[in-house]
């Protein structure tokens, strides 16, 4: 079956952009959280059109496609079995950054912290940021719907997408939405691709949003508590005073522990750590706010190196953790904020139900604090605390008003919990509606087949 799908393909593309090595299929059959799959064929595509050409081959043969980024999902949405890997990194053109209409033209493949390292030099940039934008594609970051440390000041990627051109399971190429500021012809399907995961069609190029870089001086701060009650204080506080942070992070001891010697500063260890970015106007105000919430200690950054090394302190958590444990399972469940405090006691009391290490860190300023569940996956019992406090979390936030997740999307992790979501907030109509949306699109379910909708 390979060497015949292998030379059809070769047939469209030619043999220096298809491959079946040990190599290229192992690094296309895991992702960064440990999610494992089994790929026939790892496809390197240049353009829309020979995009075009693998999928309509594969729709032809019945064969499941999956678009690849750069593997960064932590809920197994990229994971093939049994299915072509498009891997879309040869797509890394910045095609137009447009300074009148304030948006820039992009291939799927350009890794965002690039991006930004462009924008920069025009004085824009584009707010999301997931923890993984020094690795994360455009495209990726679209499927996912992903989000980062300054959600909370300008939300998450589906408020930058204004047009993206797709390649759709049949193999046809759309252009969807326009790259203007305002547009009302038809419906929204732009939306419906951001967030999709790759189940309705491939990503190749997009239209996004940018805003100038803020001109008023902006302060990053970390700030310490010996509890997290006082932390989350000073969140809802900050909220009721109408304070409006570019950053708003929380960690715990355990992760403030973990990223000691991965950042060339020494930080303190206290309970409870709050990373801020607020404008310099406003800080006194906000030093007061944290005084009257028992702050213990505040950490200005001094210049851009040390703004730096803290930013690095969150950013770099997920995956300085990952290494203290064999298994790990990422969370990311989001709650009002208003039930933050409530969120965070019962993470530590399943913790103690289960006997699971459970490191807390995560957007808290938008209420989407992530878990990070340390487990021993060689040990049947360690593994299956694990999957009871997930499940646990996951449950507990559904019932709270919040979702299952709030930026790393469903992928093979949640669908369970993505048809309770649904079912206990909108009834069944939605997800009847999605499994729809999803047959009308892809009639023969080959766009990274059996997960998400399709599978819940």
């Amino acid at each position: 079956m390979n060497s015949y799908l292998k030379s059809g393909i070769e047939s469209l593309l030619g043999t220096e952009s298809v491959f079946d090595d040990e190599e290229e299929l192992k690094k296309h059959s895991i992702d960064m959280a440990d999610f494992a799959g089994n790929p026939l064929l790892i496809v390197k595509p240049r353009t829309t059109e020979e995009v075009s050409k693998v999928v309509e081959y594969a729709y032809s043969k019945g064969i499941g496609v999956v678009p690849w980024g750069a593997g960064s999902s932590l809920t197994g949405a990229a994971i093939a079995d049994n299915a072509i890997v498009v891997d879309m990194s040869r797509f890394d053109k910045i095609i137009e950054i447009n300074d009148v209409e304030w948006y820039v033209h992009v291939e799927a493949g350009v890794i965002l912290d690039a991006l930004n390292n462009r924008l920069k030099e025009h004085g824009f940039f584009f707010p999301p940021d997931p923890a993984s934008s020094f690795i994360c594609t455009v495209g990726g970051a679209i499927a996912e719907g992903s989000g980062g440390l300054r959600c909370v000041r300008y939300g998450t990627v589906k408020d930058w997408v204004l047009a993206l051109k797709v390649v759709l399971p049949n193999g046809k190429v759309a252009v969807l939405g326009e790259p203007l500021s305002k547009n009302r012809a038809g419906y929204d399907l732009v939306h419906l691709f951001v967030g999709s995961e790759g189940t309705l069609g491939i990503i190749t190029e997009a239209w996004l949003k940018i805003t100038p870089i803020p001109h008023e001086k902006i302060v990053r701060l970390f700030a310490q508590f010996d509890s997290w009650k006082s932390a989350t204080k000073v969140i809802v506080e900050m909220r009721k005073r109408r304070f409006q942070p570019y950053l708003l992070e929380f960690m715990d001891r355990q992760t403030i522990e973990g990223v000691q010697g991965k950042i060339e500063m020494s930080l303190p260890v206290f309970e409870a750590s709050l990373l801020i970015d607020i404008e310099e106007r406003v800080l006194d105000e906000l030093v007061n706010l944290m005084k009257e919430c028992s702050v213990k200690n505040i950490i200005i950054a001094k210049n851009e190196d040390e703004s730096d090394q803290l930013y690095q302190a969150r950013a770099l958590s997920y995956l300085a953790l990952k290494q203290q444990a064999t298994g790990a399972q990422a969370e990311d469940v989001c709650v009002p904020i208003g039930k933050l405090e409530d969120y965070l006691n019962h993470v530590q009391a399943i913790s103690k139900k289960y006997n699971v290490r459970i490191v807390v860190h995560g957007h808290a300023g938008d209420g989407n604090v992530h878990p990070l569940l340390l487990y021993d996956k060689n040990d049947r019992q360690s593994t299956e605390n694990a999957r009871k406090a997930f499940e646990d979390i996951c449950n507990y936030a559904i019932e709270q008003g919040g979702t299952t997740t709030g930026e790393h999307g469903i992928g093979m992790q949640k669908v369970a919990f993505l048809r309770r979501q649904l079912e206990k907030h909108g009834g069944e109509e939605p997800l009847r509606i999605m499994k729809e949306v999803k047959k009308l699109i892809d009639s023969k379910g080959i766009m990274n087949p059996n997960k998400y909708v399709e599978a819940a």
